[in-house]
């Protein structure tokens, strides 16, 4: 193998990767997704937290 061969096949190899690196990452669309679920959790919790909470005072 001649030089540009090597360089072609390294190259090839470092976008390859890349690619897979892209696609395992998060975008701002999943991490929006991702808190608007956070929140709805820590909401319903809060809720069930002072429903027990009124619960154990009477």
């Amino acid at each position: 193998m001649n030089m540009t061969e090597v360089d072609a096949l390294n190259y090839e190899s470092r976008l390859s990767t890349l690619e897979e690196r892209s696609t395992s990452q998060a975008t701002k669309e999943d991490l929006s997704n991702l808190k608007a679920d956070l929140i709805k959790w820590f909401i319903g919790t809060q809720i069930a937290l002072a429903a027990l909470i009124i619960y154990l005072l009477q």
